[in-house]
């Protein structure tokens, strides 16, 4: 099985092409669409062997498992793998139609919400329909930040190894004991589905918030309490885009080309072992904010922290010790600097005060302490 990925603005498009003699059942796939169904991308019937999925921008849960991860956004994603396959149960549909794979499932890198595909094949399950494989293979990609306590992955490794079959309310049990944020954040989330696509900026705006700024209860945006709505929906659209590079042997596959694909797409080919490749995208620092344990991503050259939406890059939400622009960080090369922006309760690296309008380097593991907002930085 042969997958090409293509993402352009807010939307992200996926084509999937059989190995000869493989075709999808017409009827499961009809069935499906039938039911709106959150958690997965739109699949499309090119041909009996070709299916095109669409979905909001992401890119491979396996690129996401690459980067260094929290205890609170390794167990969002375990919570939603399961939350998905009881979706899947509630709705009278196989589970072995589900690509249970980390490099077929793709990740939002603003909302932080998985998309899976859904595959019916005429010849029977899929080969990567094993869940549990997938969640072990989530708890070996795995990468703790070095300075948080990385017991949480042997601890749910050891569990898993205790499941001999799928059991989403013994997961689930253990979720809610080592981090029921995760867990609450997922429940919380209305079912519904959220796979309004358009490369258009404000149309995407227009349908995922309400005019007053609050979330859209149907979208199925995720956020941890009221933190993670901003993290990152004022970035530039095309980022997620933008890591997504073209892959040298397009032309050579010979797979589903399209006139633009150099612009945009890049080509994920499986390997004699049936893993694809993947060009990870652009390596970002990240803030770890200790109060929420979330992880803000720096994707911009210039990023402006602050509480006023309008003017910033990320929101700190809930503080309102926080100046409406506090601060910039400053990326130049693989060096970070910051620069307080005059706010009223300044601004610490290691609780050292800056001077205002002041460019000061940061290295890794660094507190960064806006007022009394602590960050942890890592590059």
């Amino acid at each position: 099985m042969k997958l090409k990925i293509k993402a352009k603005a807010l939307q992200l498009t996926v084509k999937v092409k059989l190995p000869s003699g493989v075709t999808v059942n017409e009827q499961d796939l009809n069935a499906f669409c039938r039911k709106p169904i959150r958690g997965f991308m739109k699949p499309n019937l090119v041909k009996p062997n070709v299916i095109e999925y669409t979905g909001p921008a992401g890119f491979p849960l396996q690129a996401r498992m690459r980067e260094p991860i929290s205890k609170y956004d390794f167990f969002l994603i375990v919570e939603q793998i399961v939350e998905t396959a009881q979706t899947i149960q509630r709705n009278g549909l196989p589970m072995d139609r589900v690509l249970w794979n980390l490099d077929s499932a793709f990740i939002n890198r603003s909302t932080k919400e998985l998309r899976f595909l859904y595959l019916p094949l005429s010849q029977g399950p899929n080969a990567d329909s094993d869940i549990l494989e997938m969640i072990q293979n989530l708890i070996y990609a795995a990468k703790p930040f070095p300075n948080d306590n990385t017991d949480f992955v042997s601890k749910f490794s050891y569990f898993m190894h205790s499941v001999e079959r799928f059991d989403a309310p013994k997961i689930e049990a253990f979720v809610q004991k080592f981090e029921r944020g995760a867990y609450q954040t997922v429940k919380a989330n209305n079912p519904g589905d959220s796979s309004f696509l358009t490369d258009k900026r404000g149309d995407y705006y227009d349908h995922y918030k309400n005019r007053n700024g609050q979330d859209d209860e149907a979208t199925g945006l995720l956020a941890e309490d009221d933190g993670d709505e901003a993290t990152g929906l004022l970035n530039d659209p095309d980022d997620e885009a933008t890591g997504l590079l073209n892959d040298p042997g397009d032309e050579a596959t010979g797979l589903l080309n399209d006139p633009d694909d150099e612009a945009t797409g890049l080509l994920v080919d499986d390997s004699p072992g049936g893993h694809m490749r993947y060009e990870a995208p652009p390596h970002y620092p990240t803030l770890l904010r200790l109060s929420t344990q979330e992880t803000v991503q720096i994707s911009k050259k210039v990023f402006r922290l602050g509480r006023e939406r309008g003017s910033t890059d990320y929101c700190v939400t809930g503080n309102n010790i926080i100046s409406r622009s506090h601060a910039d960080i400053v990326v130049r090369g693989n060096r970070c600097f910051v620069t307080d922006l005059n706010s009223a309760n300044k601004t610490y690296i290691n609780d050292q005060i800056l001077a205002p309008q002041t460019e000061t380097e940061l290295f890794d593991g660094d507190c960064l302490r806006l007022g009394n907002e602590e960050f942890i930085f890592h590059l």
